[in-house]
């Protein structure tokens, strides 16, 4: 793994998915992105946002006003990129299974249930983690990383 900026990964896996958003109507907001460092493989990171996008699209597909919401919220030691969709969210009972292997919400011959259990494990190679946050009235998906400390910061 290297060091990558968060911000190159996001604007790179933005740049990849956008259009289609763009043609279903789907606005996607996007937060400050903090200026930080993580150790990562960067393909594997934008898989993962782009798995919770696209679970985002399929859910909210229907929905009059459609929007999916990114924001970045910067500790100490690690980063968490908050994605949520203007959906109702996730029922508890379905967000227990949610990243177990061919577990899906979605209808039959529309998702293989792999999607979530791939990125739950990617994520947790990255020594990060993935989560519901059942806090928020929409559905609200975290990814949890540690930053690089920097050489300045480690030096001190």
């Amino acid at each position: 793994m290297v060091s990558e900026k968060l911000e190159s990964i996001i604007e790179d896996t933005l740049n990849l998915c956008a259009e289609q958003f763009s043609h279903r109507n789907i606005a996607i907001k996007v937060g400050t992105i903090p200026a930080v460092l993580i150790s990562c493989r960067s393909a594997q990171i934008s898989q993962v946002v782009i798995n919770i996008l696209n679970n985002a699209k399929d859910a909210i597909e229907e929905y009059a006003e459609k929007w999916i919401s990114i924001e970045f919220v910067e500790e100490t030691n690690k980063v968490e990129i908050r994605i949520s969709d203007c959906g109702l969210g996730i029922s508890p009972e379905a967000a227990s299974k949610i990243f177990q292997p061919f577990f899906t919400t979605k209808d039959v011959g529309k998702g293989t249930g792999l999607g979530l259990s791939i990125s739950k494990g990617i994520i947790e190679d990255h020594k990060g983690r993935i989560f519901v946050d059942h806090a928020v009235n929409h559905t609200c998906f975290v990814i949890e990383l540690p930053k690089v400390q920097e050489a300045a910061e480690t030096a001190a």
